[in-house]
Formats: C-alpha cells, sequence, structure tokens
C-alpha cells in the first residue's frame, strides 16, 4: 500500500539509526519503523516476534499483552482476541473485530504498532517510516511502505480512514458508504473532520469536492490552503476525471452514450434532484460492461464518467435517462442495505508537483 503519512522526517531519523546498527544487531532480518509525532516524540518498532526485543524499552510493545500471547501461542484463532489495537477515535478493537480472516502475524508489523502506540499516549502522529534490516528477502537499509497483506486492512480501522495516498499536500481515500463528506447539520463525523484528526496540518475544509454520503469511492483533499486552491481550480474547470462503478436495475441494451439533462433540487422534498427546464444543465458518458445476476435478478454492470457535478447526478441520469435506477437506490429506485455506486477512478494533477495521478479501487459490489 501506499504510505498514509509523510516520511521525510521519520526517514532521516531512521538513516542515523542505521549508522548504529550491524549485520550482527539483534534486529538482523525484520523491518524496523520510526514514528515522528507532532510533540517531536519519537516511537521506534520492529516486526516480528523476537522475544529479546519485545521486552527492549526502546521500541514500542507489541499491541498484545506477551503473557496472555504466550499461553495462547499454539491457537491463532484464539489469538484474535489477544491482540487490541488503540485507534485514533480512542476505541479499543480486537483483532477479531476489525480483520476476523487475518493470517498469522497480522499485527505485528511496525506501522500498527507505532500508530496504536501513538494513540494510546495520546499523541498525534506526524511522519513515520520503516526499513529492512538483514540478509533477505529485502535490500539490507531499503525503505518500504506498509503490507497490503497484513496493514492495509488493519490501518483503515485504526486510523478511521481508508488512505489510498497521502503526502504532506494531499490525501486520497476511499470513503465508506453513509459517511458524509463534509459536516451535516447535526452529524459531525465526515470524511474532512477525519482528515483533520490524522492529519494535525490540514486546514479546517481540506474537501475539494463531494460524494453523496450512500456513495462510496475516491476522494481526494487538500490538506494546505495551495494544494485546496489549486485542486479546486482544476474541478471547477473539469480537469479532473471521474470514473463510477454501478449496478443499474434491469438488462440495459445499449452499448454506451450520453446523458444530457437540466437538474435542480425539489425544494419541497429535499435532497431530492428533479429534472426541470429551470434547472442547471448535467451531462454525464457511460458504458455497459457486462448483464449480470445481483438476488436473483438481472442487472447491468455500468461505468459513468460525469462531466459535471450537479447532486445525484448520477442516480438521476441513472433512474430518469437510463430509466434503470442505481440498484438500492432508496431515493430513485428500491432501498436496499448499500447503494451499487461506487467512484472507482480518479485522476487529476497533483496541485504542487504538477504530476499526473490516477487512482482504481475496486466497487465492492
Amino acid at each position: 500500500m501506499n504510505a498514509v503519512l509523510p516520511s521525510d522526517q521519520a526517514r532521516e531519523i531512521c538513516i542515523q539509526w542505521m549508522k548504529t546498527l550491524t549485520p550482527q544487531s539483534p534486529e538482523n532480518g525484520c523491518m524496523l519503523g520510526v514514528l515522528v509525532c507532532t510533540d517531536g516524540t519519537v516511537l521506534k518498532a520492529f516486526s516480528g516476534l523476537n522475544k529479546a526485543l519485545m521486552e527492549n524499552p526502546e521500541y514500542v510493545p507489541p499491541c498484545f499483552e506477551t503473557k496472555v500471547f504466550e499461553k495462547s501461542s499454539s491457537n491463532w484463532d484464539a489469538l484474535l482476541d489477544t491482540y487490541r489495537f488503540h485507534c485514533i477515535d480512542h476505541s479499543i478493537r480486537t483483532l477479531r473485530e476489525v480483520f476476523p480472516d487475518a493470517p498469522s502475524g497480522a499485527g505485528d508489523c511496525c506501522a500498527p504498532r507505532l500508530l496504536c502506540r501513538c494513540f494510546e499516549l495520546g499523541k498525534k502522529p506526524l511522519s513515520m517510516a520503516e526499513f529492512f534490516w538483514g540478509d533477505s528477502p529485502f535490500e539490507r537499509g531499503s525503505f518500504h511502505n506498509p503490507c497490503d497483506s497484513r496493514c492495509k486492512p488493519l490501518l483503515k480501522h485504526i486510523l478511521g480512514l481508508d488512505i489510498v495516498y497521502s503526502d504532506y499536500d494531499i490525501v486520497v481515500v476511499n470513503k465508506p458508504h453513509d459517511l458524509l463528506a463534509i459536516e451535516g447539520k447535526t452529524e459531525k463525523d465526515c470524511v474532512a473532520s477525519r482528515v483533520r484528526r490524522l492529519y494535525a496540518w490540514s486546514i479546517q475544509q481540506p474537501c475539494v469536492h463531494r460524494l453523496d454520503q450512500a456513495t462510496g469511492g475516491l476522494m481526494v483533499l487538500g490538506l494546505t490552503d495551495r494544494a485546496h486552491d489549486e485542486l479546486s481550480m482544476d474541478f471547477e474547470k473539469r480537469r479532473v476525471k471521474k470514473t463510477y462503478t454501478a449496478l443499474i436495475d434491469g438488462k440495459l441494451l445499449q452499448e454506451k452514450g450520453t446523458i444530457r439533462m437540466k437538474i435542480r433540487p425539489d425544494i419541497e422534498n429535499r435532497p431530492y434532484q428533479i429534472v426541470s427546464e429551470d434547472g442547471k444543465d448535467s451531462v454525464t458518458d457511460f458504458q455497459r460492461v457486462r448483464i449480470e445476476k445481483y438476488e436473483g435478478r438481472f442487472v447491468t454492470r455500468v461505468l459513468f464518467r460525469p462531466l459535471t457535478g450537479r447532486t445525484h447526478q448520477i442516480r438521476v441520469h441513472s433512474a430518469y435517462g437510463l430509466k434503470m435506477p442505481v440498484v438500492n437506490d432508496r431515493l430513485y429506485g428500491k432501498e436496499g442495505p448499500k447503494l451499487c455506486l461506487c467512484a472507482t477512478g480518479l485522476e487529476f494533477m497533483h496541485p504542487i508537483s504538477g504530476k499526473v495521478l490516477c487512482f482504481e479501487i475496486e466497487p465492492g459490489f
């Protein structure tokens, strides 16, 4: 996976640390990590289960009680309850809660240990880096991001965000369904508030675009004023390419096309949107992927590429343009457990470096 925090400050400490290590050091053959907190505290961790290091005060403790772990060490299923993770929201969760089908060794990597200790101490993370020390399987002194198999499924629960990419200026997250993008009138928990909670230097309102509460998927946020302003301008000038994946009810016979409509809010029935001549122009390209079965009925998997950014645009275009609502759309179709609409593709220019960044995720349905 990509880094979840900027690494520059932590890497410098790692480089100095390497100078004190030898090939015969007790850390030989494992990942070592550093997390710098906003108050200057430096935390160090190792990966694996070297008992000599578990009891070394130089390193953060493992995410389990050593005595309890040793009693259950022969049964991995029993170990799922011994791992306890201190999360950014002050909750403590077991491995069974957040990753019930975890492979052995999950929770023993540097990143979960460093972040859990940081939150246990009531501190805020600033920079994190990990490097390998040993003869195999990686080059000694090489830096690595948290792993996909063991760390990624854990970190989204520990951090409260599924981070796809981050640096000092921007963060790209995979927003879960039913989480607000920005604060509502009564609900304060949202993507923006969680980003501010994790990234201490984030501006007050990092959002440059939104997803409906019911829609999951990719969002980019600007952590600095400059990044926010540049990204906002790119969205306004339609330089950002967005792709949504949806399941729509029925068999769509048309392979591809473009939907154009004027839509506006239904003043007496918010947040419902209606098609109206006094509405604003909205344009969406669509492409059929395939017809498939969903809960015993035929549906069509479709890629939507909106060229404008109206509220509920894809949901309205699907229901009224294609005459086939998105599956489980409680507003424009039939209510179901989870709206089958996800922002699966995002392409934009990095607001500071100018590099074109492309991200894709699986929709989860």
